[in-house]
């Protein structure tokens, strides 16, 4: 499978903190088409490793490539054709003085005919619930209606690899939901684009491919959802929590009815349950 991100024994220091490294030997890499999440408490790392992965942070030492080329000062260009990056703040990235420009800033950098950006800033519009925002300014959105434009605005470019760095944060539950969604239906679209999600969300994280748990710097835990919150007591011990869907499975298992590793969801738990009922009578 083509790797398209490879992290390899990086470590960074703030000046500030006079010593202490905020990530200390991180190594991972993410295939092409993966949808990956690294998690972790408040001061775990996740938004420096973030900022590391895009190159507005340079490294002390360890090596980034995506798509096989180095990240540093001479290949960034490159890299940038590639990768995006939505923040936690959407007011330090929108660019544009209404919704339609902001979504289109990236494309006329890139020199798109025009017929096809204003197709593309129509689609993206739509697919995040702004197409009727179009012409209102920054001044009058929400915080959550920003972050949905700058997610739009990173989708637009068709870029391979897309990291959103606590995208969803300021968003409502329901927004939360839709961005979700919209990752799904993005993957379906372009079963090729690669979404690296640094986030809090533990129930988002269970449903990705692949979870990269950090704690103090470090990779704490890696590998399958399933796999990874199954040890409970592991996860607890650095002050997170198993999602909501586990813990009814578990629930359950004290019943004596064990739900396959695969069912993330409570639409699938609901599922899995009404067959067996219907087995029974």
């Amino acid at each position: 499978m083509n790797k398209v991100l490879e992290v390899k024994n990086l470590n960074f220091t703030y000046d500030s903190q006079e010593g202490k490294q905020t990530i200390k030997n991180v190594s991972f890499s993410v295939n092409e088409g993966e949808y990956v999440t690294l998690i972790g408490h408040n001061g775990s790392g996740k938004s420096t490793l973030a900022k590391l992965l895009a190159y507005l942070l340079e490294p002390q030492s360890g090596e980034i490539y995506i798509n096989g080329v180095l990240e540093n000062e001479k290949n960034i260009r490159k890299i940038r054709q590639s990768i995006g990056v939505v923040f936690q703040n959407p007011d330090n990235q929108f660019i544009g003085s209404t919704v339609e420009s902001d979504i289109a800033f990236g494309l006329e950098n890139r020199a798109i005919p025009r017929e096809k950006m204003i197709e593309l800033v129509n689609k993206y519009a739509n697919l995040v619930g702004m197409e009727k925002y179009l012409n209102k300014s920054p001044e009058e959105l929400s915080g959550g209606q920003k972050q949905r434009v700058a997610i739009a605005g990173i989708l637009a470019l068709g870029l391979k690899v897309v990291i959103f760095d606590e995208a969803t944060a300021m968003l409502d539950p329901e927004g939360v939901e839709d961005i979700k969604d919209l990752i799904l239906e993005m993957r379906k679209e372009n079963p090729e684009l690669t979404f690296i999600s640094i986030t809090h969300d533990i129930e988002e994280a269970y449903l990705s491919d692949r979870v990269i748990i950090l704690n103090d710097g470090e990779i704490f835990l890696e590998g399958k959802p399933e796999d990874v919150f199954e040890d409970e007591k592991k996860i607890l011990s650095i002050g997170l929590d198993i999602p909501f869907v586990l813990k009814l499975k578990n629930k359950i298992a004290l019943k004596g009815i064990n739900v396959p590793k695969d069912v993330r969801t409570i639409d699938g738990l609901s599922e899995f349950l009404c067959g067996r009922l219907k087995q029974k009578i």
